[in-house]
């Protein structure tokens, strides 16, 4: 019986061992991406997670990712086809920046490149970062150089 106990306990914690780790090139491309790690003790992070789950209800082009840092995630809140949750360990979420503050909410354009790191929520400004992304724009509003240039030229004349 030792030893099936044994042998169970090691199946067991390989599988724990062994869980996938979060990687931003797993993530959805040709979508803008907000990855945002939490807890649910945070009185600021359960405002930004209601923020964010209304945002991935109602648009199809962002997809959000909370990460719940050295924590199961909580039953309360349910995936969607544009959520996804995922517990993760204060150190990994350490590669990411995070230190003692969360939320911490990094925003990823359709190329998976971080265009903005927020320590704190602002709905406000995630709201316009979104819309100017959505509409191939840069975070502050401006295009991009190349589009920038082609645009000049054409009305220089």
């Amino acid at each position: 019986m030792k030893v099936f106990r044994l042998l169970f306990l090691l199946v067991v914690l390989k599988g724990v061992a062994s869980a996938a780790p979060f990687l931003i090139e797993n993530l959805n491309k040709n979508r803008i991406n907000i990855v945002t790690f939490v807890t649910s003790w945070c009185s600021s992070c359960q405002k930004t997670n209601e923020y964010l789950l209304s945002l991935s209800e109602k648009n199809s082009d962002v997809f959000v990712t909370l990460l719940f840092v050295d924590e199961e995630i909580p039953s309360t809140i349910s995936k969607n086809k544009n959520l996804e949750l995922i517990s993760i360990s204060l150190n990994d979420a350490k590669k990411f920046g995070v230190s003692k503050s969360v939320p911490y909410i990094l925003v990823l354009d359709k190329e998976l490149k971080v265009v903005k790191k927020y320590s704190t929520f602002n709905e406000d400004l995630l709201f316009r970062l979104i819309n100017n992304l959505k509409n191939g724009l840069y975070e502050n509003g401006t295009l991009p150089p190349e589009q920038r240039i082609d645009l000049w030229q054409k009305n220089r004349f």
